[in-house]
């Protein structure tokens, strides 16, 4: 077994799927459920914020003969996914054999009906495919589902096939990253087989290759990433900034301190 230091690094993430892999696990995508397997996981990510480093994970399960699936968005205030690095993200995860499904954000327009939801989710699948060129499968994942948490968790809906219903998730175990580990890392859980079923939901912005042991210390790096990216945008395609980069370079940093 791996020598375990259990943090968010890319490296540790490596060695819980090992673990689970030698522990017995199958990798399963939410298609593949009558597998007969004892042992099982559902592998997701969730794309909140940084679809670039998405295939630092797909990479890794890629090496390691694992499929997954990565849910984006279409409505995200942080990425647009036909922005270049976005949708190259995209293509590499689906060449690797990864999933690309649908991370449906109920909350967009802010009126929205209970009713309306199947409706919206379904043209939001379609839009997903038409901007990708990619097969998108019958299957969505809720982003801030709000005050219709209560109707999607362990709940079936009524023309939304989602990671949340009973088959999923009371039938599985379900474990997140988001905010943190409750039962201690998951590479424990693997190797302890306490748990046969398990659903295991990632978000790839957590994870870094040299992490901090504070979250907010990792939240700060990704804002100062983006940061930096926007900076080196402006200074290659607006001729002002180009002009006096080495200003703008001065101002960015001045005004955070």
């Amino acid at each position: 077994m791996p020598d375990k230091t259990c943090s968010f690094s890319l490296d540790h993430y490596r060695e819980i799927l090992q673990t689970a892999k030698e522990s017995g696990y199958e990798f399963l995508l939410f298609d593949e459920l009558l597998s007969t397997a004892e042992q099982c996981c559902l592998l997701r990510h969730d794309i909140d914020y940084t679809p670039e480093k998405a295939t630092e994970f797909g990479k890794i399960e890629a090496d390691l003969g694992i499929r997954s699936t990565y849910f984006f968005q279409i409505v995200a205030w942080t990425y647009n996914i036909r922005e270049r690095a976005s949708y190259q993200a995209i293509r590499e995860l689906s060449d690797m054999g990864h999933q690309i499904a649908l991370h449906f954000d109920v909350t967009w327009r802010g009126a929205s009906q209970w009713e309306e939801l199947p409706n919206l989710c379904t043209k939001e699948r379609e839009l997903l495919s038409h901007l990708t060129g990619l097969d998108i499968p019958d299957i969505v994942s809720f982003h801030n589902p709000g005050t219709y948490a209560n109707k999607v968790i362990d709940k079936e809906v009524a023309g939304i096939h989602h990671t949340y219903e009973p088959r999923y998730f009371s039938a599985y175990k379900y474990l997140s990253d988001s905010q943190g580990w409750y039962e201690g890392c998951v590479c424990k859980l693997f190797e302890s087989g306490k748990y046969p079923r398990i659903q295991l939901l990632t978000h790839p912005y957590i994870w870094w290759d040299d992490p901090h042991s504070d979250f907010i210390e990792n939240m700060s790096a990704l804002i100062n990433m983006r940061r930096d990216q926007l900076t080196e945008y402006m200074i290659e395609h607006h001729p002002v900034c180009t002009k006096n980069q080495d200003q703008l370079r001065s101002f960015v940093k001045s005004d955070l301190k």
